[in-house]
């Protein structure tokens, strides 16, 4: 099983290993594989021949014919193919630009898929419990923004005993130490 593949398990855990592997897939963009016109030709030509489309003069047929052909220069081949297959499957009548469309917007490429599964595991993906960080020292705290130090000790990463250590351990002003 791949690590994509349990990107939705239940539980699952992901190493450093993973998350290595992973970074560069969450970080892709999906290319599209544009039709050309010999593909686009032929599926809307199986489109036209399977389904059954209002009669037409000649002309008005070819200006149909090179308006759709306009329109689905470009688009990925795989989602075109998907939406002729669709069309087939749930129409009664040859679909108009719009509803092909509305088709081809619904597919996802494999490769948006695998890039879609990387991200939902960095943003939301449990990892592995790493080796204890080394706790975090009096000059560490000291170098701390005050808000950062009580974030720290309201998450529970630092302890008030650590703060107190820290501050109460920094020599005094001259002032302070005679009164």
């Amino acid at each position: 099983m791949t690590v994509l593949a349990r990107a939705f398990e239940s539980g699952a855990v992901f190493s450093a290993q993973d998350i290595a592997l992973i970074e560069p897939v969450a970080k892709a963009v999906a290319i599209a594989k544009p039709a050309d016109e010999r593909f686009v030709r032929q599926s809307l030509g199986g489109l036209s021949a399977a389904l059954p489309s209002q009669a037409t003069d000649e002309v008005s047929g070819k200006l149909k014919f090179n308006t759709y052909m306009t329109m689905f220069a470009g688009y990925d081949e795989r989602a075109l193919a998907y939406a002729c297959r669709r069309c087939l499957d749930e129409l009664d009548w040859m679909p108009t630009v719009h509803q092909l469309k509305e088709r081809m917007a619904k597919w996802v490429s494999p490769e948006e898929s695998a890039i879609r599964r990387a991200r939902a595991i960095m943003r939301t993906g449990r990892r592995e419990v790493t080796a204890e960080a080394a706790p975090i020292t009096a000059d560490q705290i000291r170098a701390l923004k005050p808000e950062f130090i009580s974030m720290g000790v309201k998450a529970g990463f630092i302890t008030q005993d650590q703060v107190d250590e820290a501050f109460g351990a920094t020599e005094q002003p001259p002032e302070q130490m005679a009164a």
